[in-house]
């Protein structure tokens, strides 16, 4: 009985110390940049309304171009694209989920 104890004991620490060297090699986790321009909510509701338009296929008013909404129209500035990929980066990173 005493020999599974201290078995089970090292392979505890094992896995404990396997767990801190990993942390240390992989370094701390960076904080996506803040958004100045773009608050959180548009740039949210800009993603859900990409991923809800990303289909195989797509035809209709929006894939033609018949409506313009405010997402198209601030599309067209470099920096929005930069801050709503970042923020998509940040929804990763906390999620877990590595680049795609």
């Amino acid at each position: 009985m005493t020999r599974w104890l201290w078995a089970i004991s090292a392979l505890l620490i094992a896995v404990a110390v396997a767990t801190f060297v990993t942390a240390a090699v992989t370094g701390p986790v960076g904080q996506p940049p803040v958004s100045t321009r773009y608050s959180h909510q548009q740039l949210q509701a800009d993603a859900d309304m990409t991923q809800q338009m990303s289909v195989p296929a797509a035809s209709g008013p929006m894939a033609d171009g018949r409506v313009v909404d405010d997402q198209l129209r601030h599309a067209r500035d470099p920096g929005f694209i930069e801050e709503l990929e970042a923020h998509q980066r940040g929804i990763d990173q906390m999620l877990g989920r590595g680049p795609r």
